[in-house]
């Protein structure tokens, strides 16, 4: 049996896009950890950027074995830019301590907002996205990669005082 690969350039294709867009369909779960209440990023968005970024890389590389043709050095040192950046725009874990709000990063700088610094909790994109915002100018944005949207909401809210606006 012969395989065309149109056919399974396809497959990867249709593959690749279900795990990067179905990631947003599952809900995830909160975890109680010693700090607090951790809400990490949904197993599924995280699995399939393990398998996207090395899948951007191959295809960058078949492309550039597959012309024959020397690629400028410039090209590959911002294609590794590109990835690096990527990866540093990840979205943190975010935890509900006993005073605060905190968000890490795997690349950056934490934030925290205490609770008597938090100015407003608004909702987005009907309530997948919550940003905590404080009145130290940090931003925390729970994104629908993260787990739990509706916990996270409620959870703020009892802890702070403060409703969230729709």
């Amino acid at each position: 049996m012969h395989l065309d690969p149109r056919i399974i350039r396809g497959i990867a294709i249709g593959l690749a896009i279900l795990l990067l867009y179905g990631s947003r369909l599952t809900k995830g779960s909160v975890s109680q950890t010693p700090d607090g209440l951790a809400f990490r990023i949904k197993p599924l968005f995280a699995w399939s950027r393990a398998i996207a970024l090395p899948a951007y890389i191959l295809f960058f590389a078949y492309i550039t074995l597959s012309q024959k043709q020397p690629v400028p050095w410039w090209m590959a040192l911002l294609f590794i830019a590109a990835i690096a950046l990527g990866v540093m725009q990840m979205p943190g874990t975010i935890t509900l301590t006993p005073t605060a709000v905190t968000q890490r990063f795997w690349f950056q700088p934490s934030k925290t907002i205490q609770y008597n610094e938090v100015m407003a909790i608004q909702a987005m994109q009907g309530g997948r996205m919550t940003s905590v915002i404080g009145d130290n100018r940090v931003k925390i944005t729970h994104t629908s990669n993260h787990c739990a949207a509706t916990e996270f909401q409620q959870e703020l809210e009892r802890r702070t005082g403060k409703r969230v606006i729709l």
